[in-house]
């Protein structure tokens, strides 16, 4: 029964970040005049996110788990309004989001890469060292965008963080593969 759910969970998991890909080849391939609609469509996709898993809530348990969840469908929610109501800044913030959150990931990913993984014998931690910095440095570059402005339309800014969108979902593929504990029973 353990098994089935931890491999329903690696499924689950290989799943979010194939749709997270296809995500970011959609804001890769967006021409530069839907950029706007690409937005929208993303705040209202948070909103019905966030109805959906308010509705899970109500159908659940009042466990602690769901009212967790319960709190990050408000937040949701909450951020897909304020894609729809500040939509003309909404890419700066996007990217800034976006960096801290590539920037974090990379050092969780280095830190377990280094403490973990390499100490316990698996063969591909230099690999995930090495894309855990290549994150890092993604983050850095988006970060260092909202200053020195690179990339200064927002199809151009657009097409960035579709590309590091699209790169983190494939690091997490291959983290996921690469540190999986359970073999096969």
């Amino acid at each position: 029964m353990l098994f089935q759910s931890i491999n329903k969970f690696k499924r689950s998991s290989i799943i979010v970040s194939i749709v997270l890909m296809a995500l970011g080849l959609i804001m890769v391939i967006c021409p530069g005049r839907y950029v706007s609609s690409l937005i929208s469509a993303i705040g209202y996709g948070s909103l019905i996110l966030a109805a959906i898993m308010i509705l899970e809530y109500l159908d659940s348990k009042r466990m602690m788990v769901n009212t967790i969840m319960l709190v990050c469908a408000i937040i949701i929610g909450l951020l897909g309004v304020s894609v729809l109501v500040f939509e003309e800044y909404i890419l700066q913030i996007l990217g800034w989001v976006f960096g801290i959150i590539l920037f974090l990931q990379g050092i969780e990913m280095l830190y377990n890469a280094l403490m973990y993984v390499r100490p316990s014998g698996r063969s591909g931690w230099w690999l995930l060292a090495i894309l855990a910095v290549a994150l890092i440095a993604a983050g850095v570059a988006i970060i260092l965008n909202m200053w020195f402005m690179w990339w200064d339309t927002p199809k151009a800014l657009l097409q960035i963080i579709g590309i590091a969108l699209m790169f983190d979902a494939a690091v997490s593929i291959v983290r996921l593969i690469l540190i999986w504990p359970i073999q096969a029973e």
